[in-house]
């Protein structure tokens, strides 16, 4: 068996501290992150787009970079082989980028969406990341302004076996409601009360509302069924209405993300499993599609790194991810085993071939350390970050009893109560069950996954439940409280939310 891993991509709403109104990284903040690294000893690499700095990277904290816009600072931590290294890393991570962003008047807030931030497409292109998937997504006819507001999520991600990964993926998938509910932390959204506790995971739906290929909106979405091997999953995310993003032109060894000219798409929309049982196809490169007409075509022949450059593609509460030795990948054979979709003839395949693997989380919205959780005690506070990590790896680790306890409930009915935990937290409840006593239940066996040093990191998520109050409900109780203008209160509650790492 493999050693364990845990990782996790942690990203950060940032705001002006003076004027509590969103705010874009300067290039300043990135060169103060250097400062920082190089009086620790260590080397950092600047990442560019373009001649645009976007991040930097070490070996000991990965990237810490943008998501979508200077106003969403993400860090994409390396994996460590015990949550509490992980833990050390987020708050060593959070100190860092804390100060840099002091330099230049910020701060990260702890909330999931900054409430004053807006979603139109002047405040689009003062703050999106010039990054060169995003030319293609608005291409495929998605509507990328959805996010920009910095609609901030905790997304851990923990090592499996391959012969787990499909029941490990579906569990998180699964437990959804619970995370939601222990995390939601965005009532607000541009300046006015949602009607969502978690109004951050309704971006989807504005997102893929007018995409070309209807399959994307699906796989944005609760799944219709659990998956019980890795076929059901790929013929689910790749299959039938679903069409393949694009093809990379030099292998797939680079973050999706920042790809630029090497996009290719395939004018006939193959779904990806169809296009790996074609020999060749014509491919445009993006880029000419923009800038030449009529444009050159060209000859693409399938291979398995143009399957796993597609593993980002889907957007539901967690995904399987992994990494492949390509050299002498039996293609056909792969592709003889995605059409059984009652074996487990991938994961033998893939037993053989994967390097990594592992399940990425989706659902929990950040939270930090702020004064108020400092005031409720250290312990709380220092396991805010960490424990969706935790409760992740507990079910993973205990993967036979989530499994079952999962099992008692009608699949629909947890996409359901997923969705009621969306619109009303802890509060929401369908058909006689509640989100709060759903997610007690996770929580109770995601802790019996974990060693009893480590049980410390949900200290947390259980004074969620025993106030009853994540921290949506904590956000709608301020504004309440303070009464007088919105704007104004929305304003002092970003204040009151500035994070302090101690």
């Amino acid at each position: 068996m493999r050693e364990r891993t845990f990782g996790a991509e942690i990203e950060k709403s940032i705001t002006n501290i003076k004027t509590g109104l969103p705010h874009g990284v300067s290039p300043n903040f990135f060169k103060s992150l250097i400062n920082i690294h190089e009086k620790n000893g260590f080397n950092p690499i600047m990442d560019f787009a373009g001649n645009t700095i976007i991040g930097v990277k070490t070996n000991q904290f990965g990237e810490q970079g943008l998501d979508n816009g200077f106003n969403l600072q993400e860090t994409s931590i390396p994996y460590q082989s015990s949550l509490e290294s992980l833990a050390e890393l987020m708050k060593v991570d959070l100190q860092m980028v804390q100060e840099a962003l002091e330099n230049e008047g910020a701060s990260v807030i702890n909330m999931s969406i900054h409430p004053l931030g807006k979603r139109d497409l002047e405040t689009y292109k003062a703050f999106v990341a010039p990054k060169g998937i995003y030319p293609y997504l608005w291409y495929r006819g998605w509507d990328h302004t959805a996010g920009i507001d910095a609609r901030a999520q905790n997304s851990p991600s923990t090592g499996v076996e391959v012969y787990e990964a499909a029941r490990a993926c579906s569990v998180i998938i699964g437990a959804g409601a619970a995370f939601i509910g222990l995390f939601a932390n965005s009532p607000f959204e541009e300046g006015r009360p949602s009607s969502y506790k978690e109004s951050r995971l309704t971006m989807w739906d504005r997102m893929m509302k007018y995409s070309k290929v209807s399959g994307d909106r699906r796989v944005s979405q609760f799944p219709e069924q659990p998956f019980h091997n890795l076929s059901q999953y790929f013929n689910w995310m790749f299959g039938k209405d679903t069409a393949i993003h694009f093809v990379l032109s030099g292998g797939a060894n680079e973050e999706y993300k920042n790809v630029g000219d090497r996009i290719l798409v395939i004018p006939s929309n193959p779904s990806v499993i169809n296009y790996l049982k074609g020999k060749s196809w014509q491919a445009i490169r993006l880029r000419d599609l923009f800038n030449s007409f009529p444009p050159q075509p060209v000859v693409v022949e399938p291979q398995i790194d143009h399957f796993v450059a597609m593993q980002f593609a889907q957007f539901a509460s967690a995904r399987i991810r992994f990494s492949l030795n390509s050299e002498n990948f039996p293609l056909d054979d792969f592709i003889s085993a995605l059409e059984d979709i009652h074996t487990t003839k991938v994961e033998e395949i893939f037993n053989q071939f994967a390097t990594s693997m592992w399940i990425e989380g989706r659902d929990p919205g950040a939270n930090f350390p702020d004064q108020e959780l400092l005031n409720m005690g250290e312990d709380v506070a220092q396991s805010v970050i960490i424990a969706p990590s935790a409760i992740q790896a507990g079910l993973i680790r205990n993967l036979d009893e989530a499994w079952s306890y999962l099992n008692q409930y009608p699949w629909e009915m947890l996409r359901e109560l997923r969705n009621k935990s969306i619109q009303d937290g802890l509060q929401g409840e369908i058909a006689g069950l509640s989100v709060y006593n759903f997610a007690s239940k996770i929580l109770e066996i995601a802790a019996r996954g974990l060693s009893q040093q480590e049980q410390r990191l949900l200290r947390y998520p259980l004074w969620v439940l025993q106030n009853k109050a994540n921290g949506a409900d904590r956000a709608l109780k301020f504004v309440d409280k303070h009464g007088g203008p919105l704007n104004k209160s929305l304003i002092d509650l970003v204040k009151s939310r500035r994070v302090i790492v101690k």
